[in-house]
């Protein structure tokens, strides 16, 4: 069960990205040999995905009693892995991925916050027996 609500929180973490980009429409787009719409969407992040991804950690956190750091790590679990495969297409895609991954764990902040929140409110709305 925990496996599939990280999924979740997985997907919702890339919709938090992308999902900006399609009203953002002065954004530059991003070429990529595997993934554009995920370049154009980190390249191009605005306050929106922050406050999506914050909202993804919160909305995970309330149906779930998974801690609040997985459900931020899970958020963003997939920016590394399709880095490294497009890494392997073409080598010279990705010059700075060092860095790019500590953006991605920055980017689990926002995922952090929105989980600790939810679980802060549960605990006032639902008193320990």
């Amino acid at each position: 069960f925990m496996n599939k609500i990280l999924f979740i929180s997985s997907i919702l973490g890339i919709i938090s990205l992308i999902l900006p980009t399609y009203f953002l429409t002065e954004l530059k787009q991003y070429e990529s040999p595997l993934f554009p719409i995920i370049a154009t969407s980190v390249n191009g992040i605005s306050i929106w995905s922050i406050f999506l991804l914050a909202i993804s950690g919160f909305i995970i956190s309330l149906f779930s009693k998974i801690e609040g750091w997985k459900i931020g790590l899970s958020t963003m679990a997939l920016f590394p892995i399709m880095t490294i495969i497009e890494m392997i297409v073409d080598s010279s895609s990705h010059n700075l991925f060092p860095f790019e991954f500590i953006f991605y764990a920055l980017l689990t902040i926002p995922s952090i916050i929105g989980a600790y929140i939810a679980k802060g409110i549960m605990t006032f709305i639902i008193p320990k027996s």
